[in-house]
């Protein structure tokens, strides 16, 4: 079937901001430092919003400036310091940042042209900085400001997350994620040995870190302890122990707590807040700095005629509701710090999977919000943490609600790994079934179901988990038995295609969006066969962005234009293209971003921190409400 992409439709009309929610970010980093000059103690904290900045905490009086990172640089994920107490940071934007605390000047000093994850100082004076892509290792001089590129640390992996330099004169980085190792890095010789036994290679990262005694320890994705030292790894049982006691992650961050010359512990609370010192005579100092607004991640359909989205780092709920024309910051979605990649709503609450703990919580608008103190939330109360969606959904990109009042997620594996998921949470029963696998080497990215909630159809992609590249060439369309918990069929529809992102359901049809190729299509489920595949000349749908109108036809986003899709023939009509000078004004060069919502004739969406509507032309009858989800 030939295109069928119209620009001479109807005006749309009443272009709407309804606000910022949210003014914060996430520490990512946080480091102690005295002022040898002053003799004063500080601690550094990397923040990243919508502008990364480094914030200075005086630990005695709690007073913060706030120092904004060059244009452009972004995800302070590294720290450390010079020997006259310059700050350098690293950026997810492939900068190394560098901040003269007594000047405020806060430049650039090198380029590595990667995703910078950490950096640290080794025993030859020079520091050195580990990077994803490529999974490679940068040494940069301080004095001189030289940057050496010291090649790839593995040709198969892709991260090179964690880099700790020891004084025996060797470095230890912590790689992965398709089979997480150590490495030994001897500076002088450039000599690397791979130091963990087979046992405790998994997909993910293995963690290094610097014990307050001094040592270098590794935390193995098994959850073992190593000490590192003299281009070696060495099993530590009793150690071992008491991590496998912890929860994941805590007891390596405990070990290696960063501390201020005096003992006294440095620890990070909630995000937002430095605690110093432990017990009745602590100190609990907030963060305080001003950003211009938290980008929305995730926008969508709440209940009672309200929208919801979620913020990224940090992670909280936003509510807007079009009756009163509020915008509300909910607070704290949740225990992960960065955002919610969907979200659905049943019996008045709302249900929504996390990154990237893979995490499903609720939020009852009907109950108060959790009040507790920082470092108090246990997820119990509002929002509640219901359960953990496992490996397969560390990206929960789709959600469903049956006519069974059952939740569905599918989503994009954990690093490393191989298959999408699929998990179900039963809101009558409170139970929740996870299923790790769906299509081998897929991801799930569109979930819709029939009117009996009997059946559950899936669109996914050839993604998979962080680190793995492709194996499969095309995405399928799948049948889920909600009944028997086993798919029916599956079925690559569309040539070409590596990404099904948008998928509905109405009396027998399946509509839906790819990426890659730019397509809308319509699948008649009783012959599994395409009635249509119209080619898009105005780019994808963004992802979980197609909506029914009350009119009968579906309605989304791209990057740039607001759209019709008239169901019966396949045809698409531009409501509205923002372009050229207009464009410019917003984030990204793009008017709409991702997420949509029809409520009383106004398509909700988010455009970088803030929520935006525009009026849109409805066709009669506007009171048709479209049978399926």
């Amino acid at each position: 079937m030939k295109s069928a992409c119209s620009t001479a439709a109807p005006k749309v009309t009443g272009l709407r901001d309804h606000g910022v929610a949210l003014h914060k970010g996430v520490c990512f980093s946080y480091k102690p430092w005295r002022d040898a000059e002053t003799g004063r103690d500080y601690v550094y904290a990397g923040i990243i919003g919508t502008s990364s900045l480094v914030v200075q905490l005086d630990v005695v009086t709690g007073r913060c400036r706030a120092f904004h990172m060059p244009p452009s640089c972004s995800g302070p994920w590294g720290m450390t310091f010079t020997l006259e107490g310059h700050v350098l940071v690293t950026s997810t934007s492939g900068q190394l940042c560098r901040l003269d605390p007594r000047t405020g000047e806060f430049r650039i000093t090198a380029n590595t042209g990667h995703w910078n994850w950490s950096i640290d100082r080794g025993a030859d004076g020079k520091f050195y900085i580990v990077t994803a892509n490529e999974c490679r290792l940068f040494r940069y001089d301080a004095v001189t400001e030289k940057l050496e590129d010291l090649g790839q640390l593995d040709k198969s992996e892709m991260n090179a997350r964690h880099v700790i330099g020891g004084n025996d004169g060797y470095l230890y980085v912590g790689i992965g994620t398709m089979a997480a190792q150590v490495v030994a890095y001897h500076i002088a010789t450039g000599r690397m040995v791979r130091l963990l036994p087979k046992s405790e290679v998994r997909p993910g990262f293995q963690l290094v870190g610097r014990g307050r005694d001094g040592q270098l320890y590794t935390q193995t994705v098994r959850r073992h302890i190593y000490r590192l030292a003299h281009g070696q790894a060495f099993f530590d049982a009793s150690l071992s122990r008491q991590c496998r006691a912890q929860p994941p992650e805590e007891f390596l961050a405990e070990l290696s707590m960063p501390t201020l010359p005096d003992g006294r512990k440095v620890t990070l609370v909630d995000l937002d807040h430095i605690r110093v010192g432990e017990g009745p005579a602590s100190r609990l100092w907030p963060l305080t700095y001003k950003t211009e607004g938290t980008a929305l991640f995730h926008l969508a359909a709440g209940p009672d005629r309200t929208v919801y989205a979620s913020t990224i780092y940090p992670l909280h709920l936003v509510r807007y509701t079009p009756a009163t024309r509020k915008l509300e910051d909910l607070g704290r979605g949740g225990p992960d710090r960065a955002e919610a990649y969907s979200i659905g709503h049943c019996d008045g609450k709302v249900y929504y999977g996390t990154y990237s703990g893979a995490l499903l919580m609720c939020y009852d608008p009907a109950k108060p919000l959790h009040q507790d103190p920082p470092g108090g939330q246990k997820w119990k109360t509002n929002p509640r943490l219901l359960g953990y969606l496992g490996r397969g959904n560390c990206r929960p990109r789709a959600i469903c609600v049956d006519s069974q009042k059952r939740v569905w997620v599918g989503g994009i594996p954990d690093y490393g790994y191989r298959h999408g998921g699929l998990a179900c949470y039963d809101t009558r029963r409170r139970t929740l079934t996870v299923h790790d696998a769906v299509i081998s080497d897929q991801s799930v990215l569109a979930l819709t179901a029939d009117e009996s909630g009997a059946t559950l159809y899936g669109g996914t992609s050839t993604t998979r988990g962080g680190g793995l590249a492709a194996a499969t060439p095309e995405a399928h369309l799948f049948a889920w038995d909600t009944r028997r918990n086993k798919r029916l069929w599956k079925q690559a529809p569309i040539p070409g295609a590596a990404g099904i992102l948008n998928l509905l359901y109405r009396d027998g049809k399946l509509y839906g969006s790819t990426g890659n190729n730019f397509s809308f299509f319509r699948f008649d489920l009783k012959s599994r066969t395409m009635d249509y595949n119209v080619p898009s000349r105005i780019s994808a749908i963004r992802e979980q962005s197609l909506c029914w109108g009350p009119d009968g036809n579906l309605y989304g986003i791209t990057w740039m234009s607001l759209l019709r899709w008239r169901p019966e023939t396949g045809q698409i009509d531009v409501l509205y293209r923002c372009e050229g000078d207009e464009a410019s004004r917003y984030e990204g060069g793009s008017l709409f971003h991702r997420g949509a919502v029809i409520i009383d004739g106004r398509l909700y969406f988010s455009c970088g921190s803030r929520v935006m509507s525009l009026r849109i032309p409805l066709e009669t009858p506007m009171n048709r409400t479209p049978r399926g989800r």
